[in-house]
């Protein structure tokens, strides 16, 4: 089947050689992901990272690289077949779909004139632009592809396959916890995150940690913790965020920035359109002024990441 022929690889700076298949270079090669590298990972975060300037993109494609390893490990290779794992990894390369630019500050534009959030995007865009063709070309469904992408298939006795990509301990966290340390510089500690994918299992329907793991899921929650404090909600990052949303919300009307009623109207939405717009727009032209020029905002308190809940 073609869906599951071996194409080439991809060369990646965290795992080394990807391996994708035809079906895999087919999405990547498609528009709707394409997009993905003009959308970065952490916006604002290259203030204070210099490095931190990765992108969806090659997220994706790692995250695609460890749910390959997952549903290939010797505890599920046994419960999931070959065409279900190929299915898994397409979910996996098509997570971030949705994401607008600037990845989590368009969040804030979503949920609050949409209320929507990035994952709803993603099920649209799959189920309603290009992506639906090629995905049924390839022998698959675009509606249950778009479901499973954002972790909501629901199947019974199998929530192991949306935990794949959506859970606790998803190959969405393990890839972001050591791509963005990597692009970043800010190791905080080794984490074997291999150890936990080669372990996982599946007890009563759901993703389980093998007890002889613990030590690498304490390793990664205690960096997913560190990552906040150090990257994600640092100071500077924070002032960058905060100016490119104030800055969208002064735009928005006359920038039709939440106005799209196509997938192809959203995804002509990208960090490089959206920055000349804004800074060609009156209304928030002077705050791209000061971010070209690192003027920014100034932190008058620096409360502890713990009490915040939702994940950049």
């Amino acid at each position: 089947m073609v869906s599951r022929k071996y194409w080439g690889e991809i060369k990646d700076p965290v795992y080394g050689y990807v391996y994708i298949t035809e079906a895999e270079r087919e999405i990547i090669d498609s528009f709707v992901f394409q997009r993905l590298r003009r959308i970065r990972q952490l916006a604002g975060a290259e203030y204070v990272y210099p490095g931190a300037n990765h992108t969806r993109f090659e997220h994706s494609i790692g995250v695609l690289h460890l749910a390959g390893l997952l549903t290939s490990n010797p505890q599920l290779s046994e419960i999931i077949s070959e065409d279900e794992a190929q299915m898994v990894r397409i979910a996996a390369l098509l997570h971030d779909v949705g994401h607008g630019p600037f990845s989590h500050v368009f969040e804030h534009l979503l949920t609050k004139f949409l209320n929507k959030t990035h994952e709803d995007i993603a099920v649209w865009v799959i189920q309603d632009s290009d992506l639906r063709d090629i995905i049924s070309d390839l022998g698959y469904d675009p509606n249950v592809i778009a479901k499973l992408a954002v972790g909501s298939l629901n199947r019974p006795k199998m929530n192991f396959v949306d935990q794949i990509i959506r859970s606790a301990v998803d190959v969405d966290k393990l890839d972001f916890v050591v791509r963005d340390t990597y692009h970043t510089g800010a190791e905080y500690g080794h984490v074997d995150i291999f150890r936990l994918i080669q372990t996982l299992d599946v007890l009563d329907g759901s993703l389980a940690v093998n007890i002889g793991s613990l030590s690498a899921l304490e390793s990664f929650i205690l960096a997913r913790i560190e990552s906040f404090r150090s990257i994600y909600f640092h100071r500077v990052a924070r002032a960058v965020q905060i100016m490119l949303t104030t800055a969208m919300e002064k735009a928005k009307d006359g920038l039709g920035l939440v106005d799209f009623r196509s997938p192809e109207e959203y995804l002509a939405l990208d960090d490089y359109t959206v920055w000349a717009m804004l800074k060609s727009c009156r209304d928030s032209q002077e705050i791209i002024k000061r971010l070209e020029r690192r003027r920014l905002i100034k932190c008058a308190y620096d409360p502890p990441p713990f009490y915040i809940k939702d994940k950049i």
